[in-house]
């Protein structure tokens, strides 16, 4: 039995995927300038159908950050849209290649939540990168689904019905009411 590369099964997905008629979207963290020929492979092997979103590496940070810049001009991409999302940490800015297709690149803003936040252990730039992104959904191994409100504090989630009810909701929706008053403003 061999093994193949972890490029040929990303391949292999993304065609499945397509041939499959999913909406197929490859997220690619850039650390540095090594990892922009990913980019050029994705955009280069496949249409239109596959969106591409580049991500910034937190870890690597300026090097990242410039491998994006390098990405951007070697493909002359455009910049055509900003889109935040109120409350939330996460935003994408939307580029026009010359072809006329769209290419996304996902940015992290500094946004916590006024409360969980402000008490955690990990509230500082060193330990938490991301803030807060948003609520996410998990599963237990008993089949039970969580919300959880942090990446790194899985000790913060809730069940469903107990999030709905309980005080991280309602932190969350002002938070939410705050960011796009201050956004919109």
């Amino acid at each position: 039995m061999s093994v193949k590369p972890n490029q040929a099964h990303l391949d292999e997905s993304i065609q499945l995927a397509m041939n499959a008629g999913i909406g197929t979207r490859a997220n690619v963290v850039l650390p540095n300038r090594g990892h922009i020929p990913r980019v050029h492979h994705l955009l280069r092997k496949y249409s239109g159908k596959l969106s591409i979103r580049v991500l910034s590496s937190l870890a690597d940070g300026e090097d990242s950050l410039q491998a994006i810049d390098l990405l951007l001009d070697q493909l002359d991409a455009q910049l055509e849209e900003v889109r935040l999302i109120a409350g939330t940490s996460g935003f994408r800015m939307a580029y026009r290649l010359p072809s006329g297709r769209e290419l996304i690149v996902k940015h992290i803003r500094p946004l916590r939540l006024p409360d969980t936040c402000a008490n955690c252990r990990l509230n500082n730039p060193t330990d938490c990168e991301e803030g807060y992104y948003g609520v996410r959904l998990y599963r237990d191994t008993t089949g039970q689904f969580h919300v959880g409100v942090c990446i790194q504090r899985m000790d913060l989630c809730l069940p469903v019905e107990e999030f709905v009810a309980g005080e991280a909701s309602i932190e969350i929706a002002h938070l939410r009411e705050r960011d796009l008053h201050d956004l919109t403003t």
